[in-house]
């Protein structure tokens, strides 16, 4: 197992328990960041992924102590 901190930026945040904005998960080596966005229910919703301020694509994979930033697609008007 590994741990990360994951940020649901926007209305992302109703994929987390409680709407936090953000909270630490233990997850399985060799994750990848579509793994994890799976598991949230939140794949469909996620526009751009980020590991440590770096913009990532979805395949990437996840490590120790990584930070990992989820965005939703942007709207306005």
């Amino acid at each position: 197992m590994i741990t990360v901190e994951v940020h649901m930026h926007g209305n992302l945040r109703r994929f987390l328990p409680d709407r936090v904005a953000s909270m630490t998960m233990d997850i399985p080596e060799g994750t990848r960041v579509a793994d994890l966005a799976e598991s949230l229910k939140a794949q469909e919703d996620v526009w751009v992924a980020s590991i440590d301020k770096v913009v990532v694509p979805m395949s990437a994979p996840l490590t120790d102590g990584a930070c990992l930033d989820l965005f939703p697609i942007l709207e306005g008007g």
